[in-house]
């Protein structure tokens, strides 16, 4: 049986930069650009009409993501990439939010602008008025002035591939590049994705070989893949010469464990909230008995937001992750603090899953005003306060789950009161 002929799909029509509704609209963007860098939108009613089209008349095209030659990272991965950035760029503000100039504006039509305000001259012959203009919009948008503004942007673009990369799988990383290719009217303006293949160590503990893969990021833009270091003094603090780093690698069992614990938020975020502190801004604490730990956390403002530890050992200059202590672990400050006040043993919290965050999110603590008074005189009132400000960590409370949590110490509190009577009337 024959095929069906596929349709063929008409060409794409670049539309016509120097229709009147484009200039128009142009114009409109880039008198938003005057305004969030300081100056007074009716200077560009200075120029004539031929000036202005000609202004226009050079356009940078939105993001586009392709992947590096030479390099692997799936279809939908790069999807993935394109979709959570072009969100970004279109429902986030430069500058002044009242103006209502977007990034997506910013990073097309401010881009297209800055350039052809460095090459004023192509415009023909400026009267002194409009030449004293295009030096203070020089002054102001000389060393890639939007470029560096973007600098969000670029920052959206590296916390996202950080959420697709897999440390034990493959990294990934991004570089943008805009390019005006001669006697074009456009800016080409594309993000290339590139990979880089996890590498791994073998060690020895506890009298067993095992493998860990080097923490690290994926290129960024100018930037090479970057290998994540400690300083050693940072650590010990003393009797310890500072500048001697350990590089920093995490076993696949650390991982799983991480993300089995961290369960408020989705795959791709996990990525992100495990590496990030391991690979930028460390903090260290200690367990009760002074064993030193990386804390995985977030920044919320001034306030740091535990989501649990890291223990590591150290071989050879290198610091291996070996797994991951939730907040409740007795070994902990916020799990000795529970263990203690409400005498709960290691089965208990694994009964309860408080070994998981989104048990303090989906139980309703105000039912149970022992447990909340312990959690209140701990950190974790920061994780529950942090989760409430951020919609993507919203967990329904789980009224089966509460009413489990509520009779288990309903049933404890009683138990102990019945041990302690009995201990009284002997």
């Amino acid at each position: 049986m024959p095929q069906k002929r596929k349709k063929k799909q008409p060409p794409q029509v670049r539309r016509d930069p120097m229709s009147k509704t484009s200039v128009d609209h142009t114009c409109m963007v880039i008198r938003k650009i005057l305004r969030v860098y300081g100056f007074d939108p009716a200077i560009f009613d200075r120029f004539s009409k031929q000036q202005r089209r000609l202004i226009c008349l050079l356009k940078a095209e939105s993001p586009r993501f392709r992947v590096e030659e030479g390099h692997r990272v799936p279809g939908r991965l790069v999807d993935f990439v394109a979709e959570s950035t072009h969100r970004f760029l279109r429902n986030n503000c430069f500058g002044d939010e009242s103006v209502g100039l977007s990034f997506l504006e910013l990073a097309t039509y401010g881009v297209a602008f800055s350039m052809v305000v460095m090459n004023a001259r192509e415009l023909g012959v400026l009267r002194p008025e409009q030449a004293e203009i295009f030096d203070r919009l020089v002054e102001r948008f000389k060393d890639d002035r939007v470029n560096d503004d973007l600098i969000p942007v670029s920052t959206h673009i590296r916390q996202t591939v950080m959420m697709i990369s897999k440390v034990n799988f493959r990294i990934y990383g991004y570089n943008w590049r805009f390019e005006n290719k001669k006697g074009k009217s456009y800016i080409s303006s594309t993000v290339f994705l590139s990979s880089e293949e996890p590498k791994t160590i073998r060690f020895s503990y506890n009298g067993k070989d095992r493998t860990a893969f080097r923490v690290r990021a994926g290129r960024n833009i100018s930037l090479p893949a970057y290998d994540a270091k400690i300083d050693r003094w940072f650590i010990f603090h003393k009797d310890e010469k500072p500048f001697v780093y350990l590089d920093i690698f995490i076993q696949s069992h650390a991982l799983q464990r991480a993300k089995e614990r961290i369960d408020i938020f989705p795959a791709h975020q996990k990525n992100y909230y495990v590496m990030e502190p391991l690979l930028y801004m460390h903090r260290v604490a200690y367990t009760i008995s002074g064993r030193p730990l990386l804390e995985c956390y977030t920044q919320d403002g001034d306030q740091v937001v535990r989501f649990g530890y890291f223990p590591f050992v150290i071989r050879n200059r290198r610091l291996i992750v070996m797994t991951f202590l939730p907040l409740v672990s007795e070994e902990v400050v916020e799990g000795a603090s529970l263990h203690r006040e409400l005498g709960l043993q290691k089965e208990d919290t694994k009964f309860l899953e408080m070994d998981k965050l989104s048990f303090f999110l989906t139980v309703d603590f105000e039912q149970i005003p022992v447990l909340k008074r312990a959690l209140e005189r701990t950190g974790i009132r920061h994780l529950m306060r942090y989760a409430a400000k951020h919609p993507d960590m919203q967990f329904r409370m789980n009224r089966q789950k509460t009413q489990l949590v509520k009779k288990f110490f309903e049933r404890k509190a009683e138990y102990e009161s019945t041990i302690l009577n009995d201990m009284t009337n002997q």
